[in-house]
């Protein structure tokens, strides 16, 4: 049986007081790599179109644009860094 790289439950986007250490989403634990990868790109994809378009000065980066770039980028960042949880958690010998 082969070992299947998985993501682990990692928590992103934070809110209220950073002393608070809250955080409002998370990625599930258990997503294939391949799975969380896709979604990662496809949401790295939505932010490419979003500043070229600004780059080109078709669009204005700012408001909700900003926003939606900020929010993918977080999403995407968070579903790395779950399966790098997991590819840290292997390298450690399986222990969490």
């Amino acid at each position: 049986m082969t070992a299947q790289l998985i993501t682990s439950d990692t928590a992103f986007s934070p809110v209220g007081f950073a002393s608070d250490d809250l955080k409002i989403f998370h990625v599930s634990e258990g997503i294939s790599a391949g799975d969380a990868l896709e979604k990662a790109s496809n949401l790295l994809e939505s932010i490419l179109c979003i500043l070229d378009d600004a780059a080109m000065g078709q669009t204005k980066l700012e408001g909700h644009h900003a926003w939606l770039a900020l929010h993918a980028t977080e999403s995407a960042k968070a579903i790395i860094d779950a399966l790098w949880a997991t590819i840290q958690i292997v390298q450690d010998g399986g222990a969490r």
